[in-house]
Protein backbone atom coordinates (compact mmCIF):
# COMPACT_ATOMS: atom_id res chain seq x y z
CA UNK A 1 0.00 0.00 0.00
CA UNK A 2 1.28 3.02 -1.09
CA UNK A 3 2.03 5.96 1.68
CA UNK A 4 -0.05 8.99 1.95
CA UNK A 5 1.65 12.08 1.03
CA UNK A 6 1.92 14.99 3.56
CA UNK A 7 0.36 17.04 0.43
CA UNK A 8 -2.36 14.60 -0.13
CA UNK A 9 -3.07 14.33 3.55
CA UNK A 10 -3.42 18.65 3.80
CA UNK A 11 -4.96 18.36 1.14
CA UNK A 12 -7.88 15.92 2.37
CA UNK A 13 -7.69 18.18 5.63
CA UNK A 14 -8.28 21.55 3.74
CA UNK A 15 -11.73 20.05 1.81
CA UNK A 16 -12.70 18.35 5.17
CA UNK A 17 -12.69 21.99 6.65
CA UNK A 18 -14.27 23.80 3.43
CA UNK A 19 -17.20 20.87 3.47
CA UNK A 20 -17.76 21.14 6.80
CA UNK A 21 -18.61 24.61 6.53
CA UNK A 22 -20.43 24.68 3.43
CA UNK A 23 -22.53 21.59 5.09
CA UNK A 24 -23.12 24.23 8.21
CA UNK A 25 -21.20 21.43 10.48
CA UNK A 26 -18.34 24.35 11.73
CA UNK A 27 -18.64 27.78 11.94
CA UNK A 28 -15.27 28.61 14.02
CA UNK A 29 -12.15 27.05 14.68
CA UNK A 30 -13.49 24.80 17.82
CA UNK A 31 -16.62 23.47 16.02
CA UNK A 32 -14.10 22.93 13.21
CA UNK A 33 -12.04 20.34 15.52
CA UNK A 34 -14.90 19.00 16.94
CA UNK A 35 -16.16 17.79 13.27
CA UNK A 36 -13.34 16.97 11.27
CA UNK A 37 -11.68 15.51 14.58
CA UNK A 38 -8.61 17.80 13.31
CA UNK A 39 -6.50 18.63 16.44
CA UNK A 40 -7.08 22.68 16.93
CA UNK A 41 -3.45 23.53 15.77
CA UNK A 42 -3.66 21.87 12.55
CA UNK A 43 -7.52 23.79 12.12
CA UNK A 44 -5.54 26.99 12.93
CA UNK A 45 -3.08 25.94 10.58
CA UNK A 46 -5.33 25.50 7.69
CA UNK A 47 -8.08 28.31 8.53
CA UNK A 48 -5.16 30.62 8.34
CA UNK A 49 -4.28 29.94 5.33
CA UNK A 50 -7.16 29.64 3.78
CA UNK A 51 -8.12 33.37 4.93
CA UNK A 52 -5.03 34.93 3.35
CA UNK A 53 -6.06 33.23 -0.08
CA UNK A 54 -9.76 34.95 0.48
CA UNK A 55 -11.28 31.62 0.01
CA UNK A 56 -12.46 32.21 3.89
CA UNK A 57 -13.79 35.30 5.74
CA UNK A 58 -14.51 35.79 9.34
CA UNK A 59 -18.02 36.93 9.47
CA UNK A 60 -18.32 37.85 13.39
CA UNK A 61 -18.14 36.40 17.09
CA UNK A 62 -20.39 34.40 18.28
CA UNK A 63 -22.04 34.16 21.83
CA UNK A 64 -19.34 33.10 23.86
CA UNK A 65 -19.71 31.45 27.84
CA UNK A 66 -16.67 32.20 29.20
CA UNK A 67 -12.86 32.94 27.60
CA UNK A 68 -12.22 33.92 24.28
CA UNK A 69 -14.99 34.91 21.45
CA UNK A 70 -15.60 31.99 18.74
CA UNK A 71 -14.85 33.95 15.29
CA UNK A 72 -17.63 32.89 12.93
CA UNK A 73 -16.13 31.24 9.29
CA UNK A 74 -17.82 32.06 6.31
CA UNK A 75 -17.01 31.23 2.60
CA UNK A 76 -16.16 33.84 0.99
CA UNK A 77 -18.78 35.75 -1.47
CA UNK A 78 -16.39 37.36 -3.15
CA UNK A 79 -13.59 34.72 -4.18
CA UNK A 80 -15.23 34.11 -7.38
CA UNK A 81 -18.43 34.60 -9.03
CA UNK A 82 -20.17 32.12 -11.34
CA UNK A 83 -21.90 32.16 -14.43
CA UNK A 84 -24.71 29.81 -15.62
CA UNK A 85 -26.00 29.67 -19.11
CA UNK A 86 -29.60 28.29 -19.71
CA UNK A 87 -29.54 27.11 -23.52
CA UNK A 88 -32.75 26.25 -25.05
CA UNK A 89 -34.02 26.68 -28.68
CA UNK A 90 -36.36 29.45 -28.25
CA UNK A 91 -34.41 31.26 -25.02
CA UNK A 92 -31.00 31.74 -23.86
CA UNK A 93 -30.01 32.84 -20.51
CA UNK A 94 -26.86 34.03 -18.64
CA UNK A 95 -27.09 34.37 -14.46
CA UNK A 96 -24.25 35.16 -11.97
CA UNK A 97 -24.12 33.27 -8.23
CA UNK A 98 -21.29 34.78 -5.93
CA UNK A 99 -19.69 32.05 -4.01
CA UNK A 100 -22.56 31.05 -1.60
CA UNK A 101 -24.91 30.78 -4.26
CA UNK A 102 -26.96 34.25 -3.87
CA UNK A 103 -28.59 35.25 -7.41
CA UNK A 104 -26.76 38.39 -8.35
CA UNK A 105 -28.30 38.89 -11.83
CA UNK A 106 -30.12 37.63 -14.79
CA UNK A 107 -29.88 38.99 -18.13
CA UNK A 108 -31.03 37.21 -21.74
CA UNK A 109 -28.61 36.72 -24.70
CA UNK A 110 -31.45 35.88 -26.79
CA UNK A 111 -35.04 34.91 -27.64
CA UNK A 112 -34.06 32.79 -30.29
CA UNK A 113 -31.85 29.84 -31.34
CA UNK A 114 -27.90 30.89 -31.53
CA UNK A 115 -25.39 29.19 -33.69
CA UNK A 116 -22.40 28.05 -31.59
CA UNK A 117 -20.48 30.67 -32.53
CA UNK A 118 -23.20 33.47 -32.15
CA UNK A 119 -23.92 32.02 -28.51
CA UNK A 120 -19.91 32.08 -27.88
CA UNK A 121 -19.85 35.64 -28.83
CA UNK A 122 -22.66 36.88 -26.75
CA UNK A 123 -21.55 34.72 -23.62
CA UNK A 124 -18.39 36.24 -23.73
CA UNK A 125 -19.35 39.90 -24.51
CA UNK A 126 -21.48 39.63 -21.76
CA UNK A 127 -19.13 37.96 -19.21
CA UNK A 128 -16.06 40.91 -20.60
CA UNK A 129 -18.90 43.70 -19.90
CA UNK A 130 -19.42 42.34 -16.49
CA UNK A 131 -16.50 41.37 -15.01
CA UNK A 132 -13.77 43.71 -16.62
CA UNK A 133 -15.45 46.95 -18.06
CA UNK A 134 -17.71 47.27 -14.36
CA UNK A 135 -15.01 46.16 -12.12
CA UNK A 136 -11.49 44.74 -12.79
CA UNK A 137 -11.43 43.39 -9.45
CA UNK A 138 -13.95 41.02 -9.92
CA UNK A 139 -13.23 37.45 -10.20
CA UNK A 140 -14.85 34.95 -12.47
CA UNK A 141 -14.96 31.33 -11.02
CA UNK A 142 -16.33 28.79 -13.31
CA UNK A 143 -18.69 28.54 -16.20
CA UNK A 144 -22.05 26.25 -16.26
CA UNK A 145 -23.90 25.33 -19.62
CA UNK A 146 -27.35 23.90 -18.80
CA UNK A 147 -28.77 22.80 -22.30
CA UNK A 148 -32.59 22.19 -21.73
CA UNK A 149 -34.92 20.68 -24.20
CA UNK A 150 -33.49 18.29 -26.79
CA UNK A 151 -30.70 20.83 -27.51
CA UNK A 152 -27.65 19.25 -29.31
CA UNK A 153 -24.39 19.77 -27.67
CA UNK A 154 -22.51 19.31 -30.86
CA UNK A 155 -24.97 21.60 -32.83
CA UNK A 156 -23.49 24.13 -30.70
CA UNK A 157 -19.93 23.58 -31.85
CA UNK A 158 -17.52 26.94 -32.20
CA UNK A 159 -15.28 27.45 -34.84
CA UNK A 160 -12.14 28.86 -32.41
CA UNK A 161 -8.97 30.69 -34.18
CA UNK A 162 -6.01 31.50 -32.84
CA UNK A 163 -3.00 33.21 -34.72
CA UNK A 164 -1.16 29.41 -34.63
CA UNK A 165 -4.58 27.36 -35.66
CA UNK A 166 -8.36 26.94 -35.93
CA UNK A 167 -10.33 24.51 -35.17
CA UNK A 168 -14.30 23.42 -34.67
CA UNK A 169 -14.37 22.73 -30.62
CA UNK A 170 -17.26 22.27 -28.75
CA UNK A 171 -18.66 25.55 -27.27
CA UNK A 172 -17.50 24.31 -23.35
CA UNK A 173 -14.01 23.89 -24.61
CA UNK A 174 -14.15 27.65 -26.48
CA UNK A 175 -15.20 28.75 -22.72
CA UNK A 176 -12.68 26.88 -20.85
CA UNK A 177 -9.61 28.18 -23.68
CA UNK A 178 -11.25 31.60 -23.30
CA UNK A 179 -11.40 32.45 -19.89
CA UNK A 180 -8.53 29.48 -18.28
CA UNK A 181 -11.89 28.53 -15.75
CA UNK A 182 -13.59 25.72 -15.23
CA UNK A 183 -16.84 24.98 -17.50
CA UNK A 184 -19.15 22.39 -16.52
CA UNK A 185 -22.01 21.46 -19.07
CA UNK A 186 -25.19 19.18 -18.41
CA UNK A 187 -28.84 18.53 -19.60
CA UNK A 188 -31.37 19.28 -17.67
CA UNK A 189 -32.89 16.30 -17.86
CA UNK A 190 -30.97 14.34 -15.44
CA UNK A 191 -31.75 16.98 -13.11
CA UNK A 192 -35.61 17.33 -13.57
CA UNK A 193 -35.05 13.20 -12.87
CA UNK A 194 -33.57 13.76 -9.40
CA UNK A 195 -36.64 16.39 -9.18
CA UNK A 196 -38.85 14.26 -9.18
CA UNK A 197 -38.10 13.03 -5.40
CA UNK A 198 -39.02 9.41 -5.71
CA UNK A 199 -36.59 6.06 -4.83
CA UNK A 200 -39.21 4.05 -7.15
CA UNK A 201 -37.94 5.88 -10.13
CA UNK A 202 -34.48 4.38 -11.34
CA UNK A 203 -35.45 3.75 -14.87
CA UNK A 204 -36.74 6.26 -17.48
CA UNK A 205 -36.69 7.25 -20.74
CA UNK A 206 -36.66 11.41 -21.94
CA UNK A 207 -38.04 12.33 -25.76
CA UNK A 208 -38.35 15.80 -26.54
CA UNK A 209 -40.28 16.41 -29.85
CA UNK A 210 -39.31 19.83 -31.22
CA UNK A 211 -37.33 21.05 -34.32
CA UNK A 212 -35.08 17.62 -32.78
CA UNK A 213 -36.72 14.51 -31.33
CA UNK A 214 -33.96 13.30 -28.96
CA UNK A 215 -34.08 9.93 -26.81
CA UNK A 216 -32.52 9.87 -23.29
CA UNK A 217 -31.91 6.58 -20.95
CA UNK A 218 -31.54 6.56 -17.48
CA UNK A 219 -30.95 3.24 -16.13
CA UNK A 220 -30.29 2.59 -12.38
CA UNK A 221 -30.33 5.76 -11.39
CA UNK A 222 -27.37 6.52 -14.60
CA UNK A 223 -28.23 8.19 -17.27
CA UNK A 224 -26.28 5.92 -20.54
CA UNK A 225 -24.07 7.28 -22.61
CA UNK A 226 -25.60 7.28 -26.43
CA UNK A 227 -23.92 8.89 -29.59
CA UNK A 228 -24.95 12.24 -29.34
CA UNK A 229 -23.49 12.13 -25.51
CA UNK A 230 -26.79 11.69 -23.37
CA UNK A 231 -29.09 11.64 -26.42
CA UNK A 232 -29.54 9.60 -29.60
CA UNK A 233 -31.61 11.32 -32.82
CA UNK A 234 -34.48 8.83 -33.72
CA UNK A 235 -35.81 11.05 -35.83
CA UNK A 236 -34.98 8.36 -38.92
CA UNK A 237 -36.09 5.78 -36.92
CA UNK A 238 -39.44 7.49 -36.49
CA UNK A 239 -39.31 8.54 -40.10
CA UNK A 240 -39.24 4.84 -41.40
CA UNK A 241 -41.50 3.36 -38.98
CA UNK A 242 -44.13 6.43 -40.42
CA UNK A 243 -43.04 5.03 -43.78
CA UNK A 244 -43.88 1.16 -42.93
CA UNK A 245 -47.75 1.69 -43.23
CA UNK A 246 -50.35 2.36 -41.15
CA UNK A 247 -51.39 0.95 -37.20
CA UNK A 248 -53.10 1.42 -34.84
CA UNK A 249 -55.04 4.74 -34.85
CA UNK A 250 -55.32 7.34 -32.35
CA UNK A 251 -58.43 9.33 -30.86
CA UNK A 252 -56.19 12.14 -30.90
CA UNK A 253 -57.04 15.87 -31.92
CA UNK A 254 -55.19 18.57 -30.87
CA UNK A 255 -57.75 21.35 -30.50
CA UNK A 256 -55.82 24.20 -31.18
CA UNK A 257 -54.98 23.01 -34.79
CA UNK A 258 -58.29 21.39 -35.37
CA UNK A 259 -59.28 23.34 -38.64
CA UNK A 260 -55.86 22.14 -40.26
CA UNK A 261 -56.35 18.89 -42.12
CA UNK A 262 -52.55 18.49 -43.07
CA UNK A 263 -52.16 18.51 -39.18
CA UNK A 264 -54.88 16.18 -38.55
CA UNK A 265 -53.42 13.56 -40.75
CA UNK A 266 -50.02 13.50 -39.73
CA UNK A 267 -51.00 13.50 -35.97
CA UNK A 268 -52.08 10.17 -35.55
CA UNK A 269 -49.12 8.50 -37.71
CA UNK A 270 -46.84 10.39 -35.50
CA UNK A 271 -48.65 8.96 -32.15
CA UNK A 272 -47.90 5.95 -33.94
CA UNK A 273 -44.28 5.48 -35.18
CA UNK A 274 -43.70 7.30 -31.76
CA UNK A 275 -45.22 4.43 -29.32
CA UNK A 276 -43.47 2.15 -31.68
CA UNK A 277 -40.41 3.47 -30.35
CA UNK A 278 -41.23 3.55 -26.94
CA UNK A 279 -42.64 -0.45 -27.31
CA UNK A 280 -38.92 -0.63 -28.34
CA UNK A 281 -37.43 0.64 -25.27
CA UNK A 282 -39.62 -0.69 -23.20
CA UNK A 283 -39.01 -4.35 -24.56
CA UNK A 284 -35.37 -3.84 -23.71
CA UNK A 285 -35.36 -1.83 -20.20
CA UNK A 286 -37.41 -1.99 -17.20
CA UNK A 287 -39.17 1.88 -17.50
CA UNK A 288 -40.36 3.71 -14.46
CA UNK A 289 -41.83 6.33 -16.40
CA UNK A 290 -41.65 8.08 -19.65
CA UNK A 291 -40.71 11.47 -20.06
CA UNK A 292 -42.01 14.15 -22.58
CA UNK A 293 -41.08 17.87 -23.45
CA UNK A 294 -40.78 19.90 -26.47
CA UNK A 295 -43.88 21.78 -28.57
CA UNK A 296 -45.80 18.75 -29.81
CA UNK A 297 -45.77 16.97 -26.34
CA UNK A 298 -47.63 20.18 -24.99
CA UNK A 299 -50.43 19.81 -27.28
CA UNK A 300 -53.91 18.68 -24.84
CA UNK A 301 -53.89 15.09 -25.21
CA UNK A 302 -50.81 14.23 -26.95
CA UNK A 303 -49.25 12.07 -23.49
CA UNK A 304 -52.96 10.12 -23.34
CA UNK A 305 -52.78 9.12 -26.95
CA UNK A 306 -49.67 8.00 -27.18
CA UNK A 307 -50.27 5.70 -23.68
CA UNK A 308 -53.18 4.52 -25.10
CA UNK A 309 -51.48 3.26 -28.38
CA UNK A 310 -48.53 2.28 -26.73
CA UNK A 311 -50.79 0.05 -24.31
CA UNK A 312 -52.47 -1.32 -27.44
CA UNK A 313 -48.79 -2.20 -28.47
CA UNK A 314 -47.94 -3.91 -25.47
CA UNK A 315 -51.28 -5.63 -24.22
CA UNK A 316 -51.69 -7.18 -22.04
CA UNK A 317 -48.35 -5.73 -20.03
CA UNK A 318 -49.17 -2.28 -18.81
CA UNK A 319 -47.69 0.49 -20.00
CA UNK A 320 -45.36 3.02 -18.09
CA UNK A 321 -46.97 6.46 -16.72
CA UNK A 322 -46.12 9.61 -18.90
CA UNK A 323 -45.17 12.91 -17.87
CA UNK A 324 -44.88 16.03 -19.75
CA UNK A 325 -41.72 18.26 -18.48
CA UNK A 326 -41.92 21.82 -18.11
CA UNK A 327 -39.25 22.97 -19.81
CA UNK A 328 -37.45 25.21 -17.41
CA UNK A 329 -37.06 24.73 -13.72
CA UNK A 330 -35.86 27.75 -11.54
CA UNK A 331 -33.85 25.65 -9.54
CA UNK A 332 -31.58 24.15 -12.12
CA UNK A 333 -29.24 26.98 -12.47
CA UNK A 334 -28.89 27.04 -8.66
CA UNK A 335 -27.86 23.21 -8.50
CA UNK A 336 -25.47 23.99 -11.53
CA UNK A 337 -23.72 27.01 -9.78
CA UNK A 338 -23.40 24.30 -6.59
CA UNK A 339 -21.48 22.20 -8.96
CA UNK A 340 -19.09 24.77 -10.71
CA UNK A 341 -18.59 26.23 -7.14
CA UNK A 342 -17.68 22.47 -5.66
CA UNK A 343 -14.93 22.42 -8.58
CA UNK A 344 -13.38 25.85 -7.95
CA UNK A 345 -13.19 24.88 -4.02
CA UNK A 346 -12.02 21.60 -4.80
CA UNK A 347 -9.35 23.18 -6.96
CA UNK A 348 -8.25 25.00 -3.48
CA UNK A 349 -7.89 22.33 -1.41
CA UNK A 350 -4.20 22.93 -1.97
CA UNK A 351 -1.49 26.08 -1.87
CA UNK A 352 -3.88 27.23 -4.79
CA UNK A 353 -3.91 31.15 -3.99
CA UNK A 354 -5.50 31.00 -7.67
CA UNK A 355 -5.93 28.50 -10.21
Amino acid sequence: MSKVSLKDMKSQNRRLILQSIIDGRGASRIALARETGLSPSTVTSLVAELLEEKVLVESGVTFSTGGRGRRELAINSGYGLIVVVEIGRQRVSLCTYDMTLAKLDEKPLGERRLSGNNLFFEISTAIFDQFYKKDENLRLAGIGLLFQEDMIESDLNVMFSTSLSADNISLREALSTQFRVPVAGEYSVSEVLNALETDEVKNSVHVALAHKVLVSLTIDGRTLHMREGKSADITGLLSSFQAAGPWAESSFQDNKHQDNTQDKTKQPSLLSALARVLALLCGLFTLDIILLSGEAAKAGGFAASVREILGRILSPATPPPIKILEPRDAKLAEKMARRIRNTVLGSVMIFTGGW
